[in-house]
């Protein structure tokens, strides 16, 4: 089922402070986004396909109207709330650039204009007309859960992951150098795999961690649903990213075990 942009509900949770490698937190989270964008929720909204389409005499003042309003209102102000809530997880990404920080925030001030704009309207509407057209503008015009939500959280995840890689490329030449320290003794062949191992997952990342961003950053609000597997594929390598740093943290452990005799695998 696809990730639908009517939830809301729906939040993403982004790592704060200092980026720390610790996998079974990361991962939770990006799982988290997985199973939220694999999750359609139906919309609470008053146009449902079971009810019976108001006729042309419904006014204003009518029962069912102003239920229909009062729910309009509450879903703009989930979405404004949601707007500020990723433009503060913005505000605290250290790890991403300059240039798709600005992009991402200037995206959201759109969305924040567009649906304050909304959100002064709907309170005077006083048609069923003005009412869908409103709803709609807010669905089709604003990609809120379905777009903007999953961008900002796969680029800063992804830009945190890119942080990490080339972190760990830094201590390339410390591990070979203790690697090569060992030659002729027995944990030596040991060390050896896993050094080669870990300069293998870091190169190989180092380059796929960086298209992901390039991925994510490109998708558009007027993208959806087209870009909906987008960031569910995207998601899935930003979690197979986190896997394969846990596994270059082994290979140097490994490293310096084998520096005291240790020979295992």
């Amino acid at each position: 089922m696809a990730f639908t942009d009517v939830i809301p509900t729906v939040e993403f949770v982004t790592s704060k402070g200092d980026f720390m490698y610790d996998l079974s937190t990361r991962s939770m989270a990006v799982l988290a986004l997985v199973a939220a964008m694999g999750i359609s929720i139906p919309s609470v909204a008053f146009a449902s396909s079971t009810r019976t389409t108001p006729s042309a005499k419904s006014t204003s003042t009518s029962a069912g109207f102003v239920t229909a309003q009062k729910a309009l209102e509450d879903q703009l102000a989930n979405r404004a709330t949601e707007l500020a809530h990723l433009g503060a997880d913005l505000g605290a990404a250290t790890a991403l650039t300059t240039s798709a920080k600005a992009t991402l925030q200037a995206r959201l001030l759109t969305e924040q204009a567009s649906i304050n704009g909304l959100i002064a309207k709907v309170p005077t509407d006083t048609t069923w007309a003005q009412l869908r057209s409103d709803q709609a503008a807010m669905l089709k015009d604003n990609r809120v859960y379905a777009v903007m939500a999953p961008q900002v959280f796969e680029m800063i995840e992804a830009s945190m992951v890119a942080t990490q890689v080339a972190s760990m490329q830094g201590n390339e030449p410390m591990l070979q150098a203790e690697t090569t320290s060992l030659q002729g003794q027995p944990g030596y062949n040991t060390a050896l795999n896993h050094y080669n191992n870990y300069v293998t997952r870091l190169t190989n990342w180092s380059t796929r961690i960086a298209n992901v961003e390039s991925v994510v950053l490109a998708q558009t609000p007027q993208g959806y649903p087209g870009n909906t597997m987008v960031f569910l594929t995207q998601n899935h390598l930003i979690l197979n990213a986190n896997m394969a740093l846990a596994y270059a943290s082994y290979d140097a452990s490994i490293i310096g075990l084998a520096a005291g005799g240790y020979s295992g695998s």
